[in-house]
């Protein structure tokens, strides 16, 4: 009887090992994939608007409102192409955003008038310099354009220094506490010397001997005139 169960044994062991066999050589069967689980494709970080991330892109930088608020408006500005040295002049800045076709008529009209266009944003900042030159603004530097008037800018200017001599007008948009500049004139203006301007140079200039002969010789000259018309 025990023999009889030990050969029941093995042959359970053997069927046994034959099933496990079989299995190891058998195909895998195939997995299904849930649609959930299958990868998306990856947008390129920047290429258009946000990304996946929130970050801006590239594109919509180059479109974002720093490129919108500039306007496109007609500006004039007057300076004199000589002066005197000594003798204060004015220069003068026009920016209209009114819709206007020109902004010279917020300029004086007597001296050189140079026009033009600029892309200018809600705030402009306008400075004017010049090496030869003393400069005092009359305006603010810093305005915020109107919609309902020119805006205008004014220098007092003094020659400091004669022959042809540089005014540099430079005008900038104001966006996100950036200057960012929109366009620059030069204009070139001759300082010239009167002629009472050049006696004092020369009185400052002379030897005191030579103005006190100078002066003698005036008189002398000027009593011998007169001596010559009363004997007529």
């Amino acid at each position: 009887m025990l023999r009889l169960f030990s050969v029941l044994l093995i042959l359970l062991g053997l069927a046994a090992a034959g099933v496990g066999v079989m299995a190891m050589m058998s195909p895998e069967a195939p997995t299904e994939v849930s649609a959930e689980a299958e990868p998306r494709p990856v947008t390129p970080r920047g290429a258009m608007g946000m990304d996946s991330d929130g970050v801006v892109g590239i594109e919509s930088l180059t479109q974002g409102p720093a490129a919108m608020v500039l306007q496109r408006v007609p500006i004039a500005h007057e300076s004199p192409e000589a002066a005197v040295f000594g003798e204060v002049f004015d220069v003068t800045l026009s920016i209209d955003a009114t819709g206007a076709a020109s902004a010279i008529a917020a300029l004086p009209g007597r001296e050189r008038i140079v026009e033009g266009e600029a892309q200018v944003s809600s705030d402009v900042r306008a400075s004017l310099t010049g090496s030869g030159f003393d400069i005092t603004a009359q305006s603010p530097e810093d305005q915020a354009i109107s919609p309902l008037t020119a805006n205008t800018w004014r220098w007092e200017v003094m020659p400091e220094r004669t022959g042809p001599q540089d005014l540099i007008l430079e005008i900038y948009a104001l966006v996100d506490d950036r200057a960012l500049p929109v366009r620059t004139f030069r204009d070139t203006v001759t300082v010239e010397v009167s002629a009472f301007r050049r006696a004092i140079f020369f009185a400052q200039a002379a030897n005191p001997l030579v103005i006190v002969l100078s002066g003698i010789g005036s008189v002398l000259g000027g009593a011998f005139t007169a001596l010559r018309f009363f004997k007529r």
